[in-house]
């Protein structure tokens, strides 16, 4: 049976979506390989790939730069990879539910939540949960906040039938009011405290520091989550064509979307309450796997997740060596993303929303 050059034309755009996607998943492997030969402590690139290649063959020479790049650089490097897709593919999803291309994972309020929790954590001293340790209770308060707002709106649709911008419109409200709440307490907080709340604020990944602990949970809850969106991606392309469309084809859109949205704000509470707000990942993302890949989600969510998590780790290879002791990754990926975001709505936005 010889095929239409139709057909043809499909199977060859396909192809060459996967080679795209294989091509960031490259590119993001290359970066840990950058991240773990970077860094502030004095040891050369080829030292540290060197090093690292002697703790696989379990031939080390240099204790402490072994020490340093498998406890220092590798897992922050790993949790970069794993934020960076999981925002990436949370935004992806919120653009495609919401019909909006402006929508990010923090849309709904939640980045403004998990401040909240973390001010209460830092200036006040207290803990949701009674007992736990000090250094967690920044984490669990942050992460027991940014699921307020999705709790919001799931009463909220119980009552009454919620649209896209329904949606929207309650998580600016969620975000306005977390946000003056963490306004107030950090006029009342002392300058040390001050700072704490402001690196958290713009987002690093210096937890991730000696810490596979969080790293592995975190991977725990996001991975199988972010795996369970990447499979609804047939009915994620279902919703491109509106509720009512949806609703003839099987689908109960309304239904769909807040349990897509339920997720991403889950996964989003996991990674910002260890790492703080990271901007423009979520954002970004989304619009330069767009470009590459079309809006076909079975490509898309990959292309994005890979994409983000390349870019999150050269962003925070940049930023760890920037200044005299580094830099929060947020200031480098904001600084890097929204330049780039503007040249994609001049450049490209037309052509791939259209």
């Amino acid at each position: 049976m010889v095929s239409s050059p139709f057909s043809r034309d499909y199977r060859r755009k396909n192809r060459r979506k996967l080679l795209i996607i294989v091509g960031f998943a490259t590119l993001t492997v290359l970066s840990v390989v950058i991240a773990v030969g970077i860094g502030m402590y004095r040891i050369s690139f080829t030292d540290s790939l060197v090093v690292f290649f002697q703790h696989l063959t379990g031939n080390v020479v240099d204790l402490k730069g072994d020490l340093y790049v498998w406890e220092v650089r590798l897992p922050r490097a790993l949790g970069a990879v794993l934020v960076g897709a999981v925002l990436a593919v949370g935004g992806a999803i919120m653009q495609n539910v919401t019909s909006n291309p402006l929508a990010e994972p923090y849309t709904m309020g939640v980045s403004s939540a998990a401040l909240t929790g973390a001010c209460i954590s830092m200036a006040l001293g207290v803990t949701i949960i009674p007992g736990i340790p000090v250094e967690y209770g920044t984490i669990i308060n942050a992460f027991i906040f940014a699921l307020v707002p999705i709790v919001v709106i799931l009463v909220i649709s119980t009552f009454r039938k919620l649209t896209p911008v329904g949606v929207i419109l309650i998580g600016i409200a969620m975000m306005y009011m977390f946000s003056s709440i963490s306004q107030y307490i950090m006029v009342t907080a002392s300058s040390e405290t001050l700072s704490d709340i402001y690196n958290w604020r713009i987002g690093s990944l210096g937890r991730m520091e000696k810490n596979f602990e969080d790293l592995a949970f975190m991977a725990a809850l996001t991975i199988p989550l972010t795996l369970i969106l990447v499979l609804c991606s047939k009915k994620l392309d279902i919703m491109y064509a509106g509720d009512r469309n949806a609703k003839t084809m099987g689908l109960n859109a309304k239904r769909f979307r807040i349990l897509v949205m339920s997720i991403v704000s889950l996964i989003t509470a996991t990674v910002v309450s260890f790492t703080g707000t990271i901007g423009f990942i979520g954002l970004v993302g989304p619009h330069v796997a767009r470009v590459f890949v079309g809006s076909n989600n079975r490509y898309l969510l990959p292309c994005s997740a890979f994409f983000g998590a390349a870019f999150l780790v050269l962003a925070d290879t940049v930023a760890k060596v920037s200044g005299a002791g580094g830099l929060p990754v947020g200031v480098i990926s904001s600084l890097v993303g929204g330049p780039l975001f503007l040249y994609i709505l001049i450049k490209c936005s037309k052509k791939v929303w259209n």
